[in-house]
């Protein structure tokens, strides 16, 4: 089995067990893409540590301010999500589960996990 069969396996697991209902509102121009509607998903809204550190494993660590969280999708598990739906800046994303359905804001992506997308959000 080659590394990237064993990071995807272990990235797998850790996002489906810590996964949360997610909204994923993609905008364009300040209001709603019609040609990209919501998507609703199972991700990881992971927020920081109180020192702001979060880390993804494998020695991944990566930091975040308050009022900002990462969001975390198993790439093979919405393989329609991306092209041409990857979530990009100023896609709006929403804890549907969470007390108050929180929303936030994408500020940046990382597409350079092989098995993983990483976002990183700002609190709306």
């Amino acid at each position: 089995m080659d590394w990237r069969a064993l990071e995807a396996a272990t990235d797998a697991v850790v996002v489906r067990a810590f996964s949360e209902s997610v909204r994923l509102s993609f905008m364009k121009n300040g209001v709603t893409d019609p040609h990209r509607p919501l998507q609703d998903i199972m991700a990881v809204i992971h927020n920081p540590a109180p020192e702001g550190t979060i880390s993804l494993g494998a020695g991944v660590i990566t930091r975040v301010s308050a009022g900002n969280a990462a969001l975390v999708i198993e790439r093979a598990a919405y393989p329609d999500l991306f092209i041409p739906n990857t979530p990009t800046e100023k896609t709006k994303v929403r804890a549907s589960d969470r007390a108050g359905q929180p929303w936030w804001e994408v500020k940046s992506v990382s597409d350079r996990f092989s098995s993983i997308l990483v976002a990183e959000l700002n609190e709306l």
